[in-house]
């Protein structure tokens, strides 16, 4: 009888420790899941090795984390929603390639060849695209929070509605470049060239445009609060009803601007050089106007 008692106690500790592995185990995979990327729950990849894609082989839905496709000429190929977290595409040629969709987080494009590439809703966030050329690429919709773009080519580009939130795109080429209504909240453009781009409504609150020219660039509603347009250029820039309250001007060239109903209250606009600008009912309120002395209040 003692054997039995003994024995039922050993498989009921026996059976409690699996019960609290097994529970550990359940809680470990939940809180693995919870913080896996949705791609990984939610979609179905195709299976192609690196090397096959990395011949330019189209791949839709591909898993390539990781790989590296650096140098490889992958033009014209289609990976619409691939997942290429971490991928290297350093000096790759990626003309005209499909990356609608697809997820690209901290991908290297370092001087890549993305002409005419569709990125339309990527996701490139803290992607590395140092000196990498996009021209005429479609970037709609597409993410870029925080993304590395110094030098980055984007000539005739279309970045409308894109989230451009921190990105750095000092000394960028986007001439004649599509930003309507893009987010560009505390992005780095100094030293860029926004000649002819088309920046209706987007939001450059904070941004740091330093030194940028904004030749015939058209910022129509634009938000441009505290944002650092010391030493820009500003010639025959259309700034309509454009928010530059708090913004810092200091030195910067305004030179045939359309200023209509634009407000720079708070601005700093010392030492900067205004002529042949369109001033109608525009907002100087306790501006620190180039002469050094405050707008006037209307």
């Amino acid at each position: 009888m003692f054997l039995i008692r003994q024995t039922n106690s050993w498989l009921s500790r026996r059976l409690s420790r699996r019960g609290v592995l097994a529970a550990a185990f359940v809680l470990a995979v939940s809180q693995i899941m919870a913080c896996a990327p949705v791609e990984e729950m939610t979609r179905t990849y195709q299976k192609k090795t690196a090397q096959e894609v990395g011949l330019g082989q189209s791949c839709p839905q591909c898993n390539q984390r990781y790989q590296s496709f650096k140098g490889l000429n992958m033009a014209g190929a289609n990976y619409r929603g691939g997942y290429f977290f971490n991928a290297n595409f350093n000096r790759s040629v990626l003309v005209g390639v499909n990356f609608e969709s697809a997820t690209l987080v901290y991908a290297d494009f370092e001087r890549a060849d993305m002409s005419n590439a569709n990125l339309s809703k990527a996701d490139l966030t803290r992607a590395t695209m140092y000196g990498a050329t996009l021209r005429g690429a479609d970037l709609t919709f597409a993410t870029m929070n925080e993304a590395a773009m110094e030098a980055v080519e984007l000539t005739d580009a279309d970045l409308a509605t894109a989230n451009l939130r921190g990105a750095k795109l000092t000394n960028a080429f986007a001439n004649r470049a599509n930003f309507r209504s893009a987010d560009m909240r505390r992005a780095i453009l100094a030293g860029a060239n926004l000649s002819n781009a088309n920046l209706e409504g987007a939001d450059l609150t904070g941004a740091d445009l330093s030194g940028v020219d904004l030749t015939m660039a058209n910022l129509q509603n634009a938000q441009l609060k505290g944002a650092n347009l010391s030493n820009a250029i500003i010639d025959y820039t259309i700034l309509i009803e454009a928010d530059l309250s708090g913004a810092d001007l200091r030195g910067a060239r305004i030179h045939g601007a359309n200023l209509k109903r634009a407000n720079f209250s708070r601005a700093n606009l010392q030492g900067a050089q205004i002529s042949s600008v369109v001033n109608s009912r525009t907002n100087y309120c306790n501006a620190r106007m180039p002469n050094g002395k405050s707008g006037l209040c209307e």
